[in-house]
């Protein structure tokens, strides 16, 4: 799953500038977790501000069925805990280390002594964050709106955007089918859709996409909303 990472949202690493990054990193204390473990529960109430050092987390919930939903997976330079930092809201989902990942853990204190010193740091905090509010009110219009293949073909065309290969993607279909929200046999049947209609060639651990154009077109052309921007239609924007 290391394409699915925060479905190509600019980490906070990516806006800081390198003297916030070096006040940030030097604030923490580097927490390092073994492949599976459980860095956080749903529920909890841990005040501060995490940032993925190296490796990878994965955020979701089991649900009462047995089933689990993948909301999400960050990489390098995101961030997560905001929740509970300016809010004291409990985390939502579980957070879980893939594979060996160490985390810099930010306590609040820390946090609000360099916000103190650093009032550019609140921009770019309000910009991280708003980015996110904005890919997930498309999402969630997704979901209402869009027949299950337009968007696994949206999600896949995401992460292709985030990734070095843009012709692939890392991605098995049980972890799509985690990420879309549904099963995994209803998954299979929408990437057989894709498939069938050549935007797509399914392989072992990954998933193919033989003409990016093409993918992007058939998106544009399913798309029950107007683009913002010349872009937006595939992007993740609302």
């Amino acid at each position: 799953m290391a394409d699915l990472l925060d479905f190509g949202m600019t980490a906070l690493g990516d806006l800081l500038t390198p003297r916030l990054a070096a006040r940030l990193r030097e604030s923490g204390t580097p927490v390092r977790y073994p492949d599976r473990a459980l860095i956080h529960a749903r529920g909890d109430i841990k005040p501060g501000l995490s940032m993925v050092r190296s490796g990878s987390v994965r955020f979701g919930n089991p649900g009462s069925d047995g089933s689990y939903i993948v909301i999400t997976v960050m990489g390098p330079g995101q961030c997560f805990g905001e929740f509970s930092l300016f809010a004291d809201l409990p985390r939502t989902h579980d957070a879980v280390a893939i594979g060996e990942t160490v985390v810099d853990q930010i306590s609040r204190a820390a946090f609000d002594g360099i916000l103190a010193e650093e009032p550019e740091l609140s921009r770019i905090m309000l910009t991280a964050v708003t980015g996110r509010l904005h890919a997930a009110m498309e999402l969630v219009d997704d979901m209402r709106r869009l027949p299950l293949p337009v968007r696994a073909a949206k999600l896949i065309w995401q992460m292709s955007r985030a990734t070095e290969r843009p012709d692939r993607v890392r991605c098995t279909q049980t972890e799509l089918a985690f990420a879309l929200g549904v099963s995994r046999v209803s998954s299979g049947k929408a990437l057989a859709k894709l498939q069938a209609h050549g935007l797509i060639r399914l392989g072992y651990g990954r998933i193919e996409i033989p003409d990016l154009a093409a993918l992007a077109s058939w998106i544009g052309a399913r798309a029950a909303l107007s683009p913002l921007q010349a872009s937006a239609a595939v992007t993740g924007s609302a």
